[in-house]
């Protein structure tokens, strides 16, 4: 099956919010010398630039990643881990577009959201991609029905090929944005944000797949001890339910957990410890408050909703997260990163914030890194080589590598 003929770009917000903020500077070539409080003198390079709201960073065994810029494209950035990276100017080929679909506003979000690698990806070349397609039109409110689909594929040389759909959501107004994770076992889990307009209650019900996490096999085949797997109209791919925007998944290298950054509305951006069966709460129960203002909820947790393990309010705009387990800094041992797109509402706000978790995921502190350089962040991963790598998510974003200066590192 080939993939279905995106562009888009960013979701609006909503309309009682009034975009306020610094205009970013604009970025110079680096590289850049942070002091940090227990990992002093750090040193950020910029190894690619140019690109259009960049989205996932992925590194391949070979150390080139790949690069999502959100429903536009996918990027080859050759010998990533090296001293002369290069971007190849052609993208990848086979990878849907949308960009001539008529009626397509852009909080459609359509296009290509995420990219992940098989844990044999060496050996078979394969790699999951989520993306949003159009699958109809609402003539009533003159708005494009979409559907969110995880699908899988083999990279080869640079194009997608033999495609296949995993699992396709419901058409719907309103689709969001998504997150894959897969894990050393072959277990496949994807975050699916819930739904920005209209039916908002569809993440408290198991009939479709927005505000959940998922997850199947490497093959796509549904695990028997999903939790949901023997409830009668329920999609069996269902794994947790009641999330507004999971947009970050990693896996703690001390317990094995999985966690995912989560978006609340107006603050209440939330860490959350996903377990199979649990309701987050979202829309009946939050820690944030509406756009435009509201009150503060008076029962932010209900019953029978798993708390979160930290929250941010003001919000931080968290999206990809990553936990360091590398030897080249030290310091930083399994400490959590978080890519923070803005900071209580005000663009040119982003950082990474780095929160020291205790053995039982409580949070001991945090720090907020970068934020002088003023960028929108949206992923942060460990690479092969053992250093951290950030990637931001502006028209003209950017992948950093951050790295102990020679000085600190002896």
């Amino acid at each position: 099956m080939a993939f279905l003929s995106v562009s888009s770009a960013l979701p609006v917000q909503a309309a009682e919010e009034i975009e306020v903020g610094i205009t970013p500077p604009a970025v110079g070539a680096g590289p850049f010398q942070f002091d940090t409080a227990e990992q002093h003198d750090i040193r950020v390079d910029i190894l690619a630039r140019g690109l259009a709201h960049g989205f996932t960073v992925a590194f391949l065994p070979n150390h080139d990643a790949l690069i999502v810029e959100r429903g536009v494209r996918l990027r080859l950035l050759r010998n990533a881990t090296g001293p002369n990276p290069e971007l190849v100017s052609a993208a990848i080929a086979g990878v849907p577009d949308f960009s001539n679909v008529d009626h397509a506003v852009p909080d459609d979000m359509l296009g290509l959201q995420d990219v992940a690698l098989h844990p044999d990806f060496s050996k078979n070349q394969v790699v999951y991609v989520t993306y949003n397609r159009p699958a109809g039109f609402d003539a009533g409110s003159g708005r494009l029905l979409v559907t969110t689909v995880l699908a899988r594929a083999r990279l080869l040389d640079m194009r997608l090929v033999d495609a296949k759909d995993l699992w396709v959501g419901e058409a719907v107004q309103g689709a969001g944005g998504s997150r894959i994770l897969v894990t050393k076992d072959g277990m496949v889990y994807v975050g699916v944000g819930g739904l920005s307009r209209g039916d908002i209650d569809a993440s408290q019900r198991t009939d479709n797949i927005y505000g959940k996490v998922l997850r199947v096999d490497a093959d796509g085949k549904i695990p028997q001890d999903n939790p949901f797997i023997k409830v009668a109209g329920a999609r069996r791919e269902i794994y947790t339910l009641g999330h507004r925007d999971v947009l970050g998944l990693a896996v703690d290298p001390r317990s094995g957990a999985i966690i995912a950054s989560e978006h609340g509305p107006q603050g209440g951006d939330e860490i959350n410890h996903i377990l199979p069966g649990r309701n987050y709460g979202w829309p009946r129960f939050t820690y944030g408050t509406e756009y435009g203002g509201s009150p503060l909820p008076t029962k932010p947790v209900g019953p029978d909703t798993e708390p979160p393990l930290t929250i941010w309010t003001p919000g931080i705009a968290p999206s990809g997260i990553a936990f360091y387990n590398a030897d080249k800094v030290p310091a930083w041992q399994n400490n959590l990163f978080i890519a923070s797109a803005r900071r209580g509402q005000i663009n040119g706000t982003g950082a990474l914030i780095r929160v020291v978790l205790n053995e039982k995921l409580q949070e001991m502190r945090q720090e907020i890194l970068l934020d002088g350089l003023r960028q929108r962040f949206k992923d942060v991963r460990q690479g092969p080589d053992g250093l951290l790598y950030a990637l931001t998510d502006e028209s003209d974003s950017l992948l950093l590598r951050i790295s102990p200066t020679s000085a600190s590192a002896r």
